[in-house]
């Protein structure tokens, strides 16, 4: 496993870092003394956000050697697992060609690229066994392959230009800031439900299952993962156990104590049936962290319903 000598501070820039995985990451990385730059398509008048869209990556790369960035992490996309062709259009636009430009100019002045993947998509559908980093990628939906393409591209360029890069493909994370009435994220959607007495919206018969993680343990996870050095590799990074949609829900109203309805819908092609992943490279490094799911949603319901 390829680990680089970082020093103890980093200067950080977060690209896409005011969505959910990266406010939690930008806190995490703040408490624990980095330097933290979070950026997004606009700013703000405070400036806490700064202006860096990612189509834009000769403004990224001026500001990375402006402000002496060790280290850009990437969280941008603005599709979901559901998106259509459409989407995926725009997407190589404005998210996948930039990223590969940003990608050379890193390259160039010698900073790491962290690109967040999705361990939830990129694999498609497996054997049912928890599946592992080398094993083969073939996404069924259209979200899953622009993450794909991406992959591709920044492990090309860490062959032949030197790109120092760490692609991390979390499962299903769930927990602090995520959109409770957002498309995505089955458990804060529940969540959502629950908080306004509203039912559930269930795509297939609810057996479908997948790998759940703890915002705060993933964040955790990236940061030690940088502070460490880890590069050249893709990590999963999730509990390595497998739960059922009805088993959530099941386990929501066991910590709650409270009643959530579930409407049933017809299953969605996009979707996986069954998708757990390998963590074992991950907890080589020592870094791991994924605490038991009924801990995780209890301490996310009393925070939901309570907080």
């Amino acid at each position: 496993m390829q680990r680089r000598h970082m020093p103890l501070r980093h200067t950080i820039l977060l690209l896409g870092g005011t969505g959910f995985i990266g406010s939690n990451l930008a806190r995490e990385l703040t408490n624990a003394g980095h330097d933290v730059l979070v950026g997004a398509r606009t700013g703000d008048a405070a400036g806490n956000v700064h202006a860096l869209p990612i189509e834009d990556s000769d403004a990224i790369l001026a500001f990375v050697r402006k402000r002496g960035v060790e280290v850009v992490v990437h969280l941008v996309s603005r599709m979901k697992p559901g998106s259509p062709m459409a989407d995926y259009v725009i997407e190589r636009r404005q998210v996948i060609t930039p990223t590969i430009h940003l990608a050379e100019g890193l390259a160039e002045v010698g900073v790491k690229l962290v690109f967040i993947s999705s361990g939830g998509t990129i694999y498609g559908v497996t054997t049912g066994a928890p599946v592992a980093e080398d094993d083969r990628c073939a996404p069924i939906s259209l979200y899953g392959q622009s993450k794909l393409e991406i992959e591709t591209w920044l492990e090309f360029l860490g062959r032949t230009a030197g790109l120092d890069y760490l692609i991390l493909r979390p499962s299903n994370p769930y927990g602090r800031n995520q959109p409770l009435r957002g498309g995505q994220g089955l458990i804060s959607v529940a969540m959502g439900k629950l908080l306004n007495d509203q039912a559930l919206e269930v795509w297939g018969d609810g057996s479908s299952i997948r790998d759940y993680i703890y915002i705060d343990d993933l964040v955790l996870t990236i940061r030690q993962l940088i502070e460490a050095g880890v590069s050249g590799m893709a990590l999963n990074i999730g509990s390595g156990e497998g739960h059922s949609l009805l088993e959530i829900v099941n386990t929501i109203r066991e910590v709650t104590g409270r009643t959530l309805g579930l409407v049933f819908r017809s299953a969605r092609p996009v979707d996986v049936p069954k998708l757990v992943l390998d963590v074992r490279r991950v907890r080589g490094t020592g870094l791991h962290h994924a605490r038991p799911l009924e801990d995780g949603i209890a301490t996310y319901a009393d925070e939901v319903l309570n907080g």
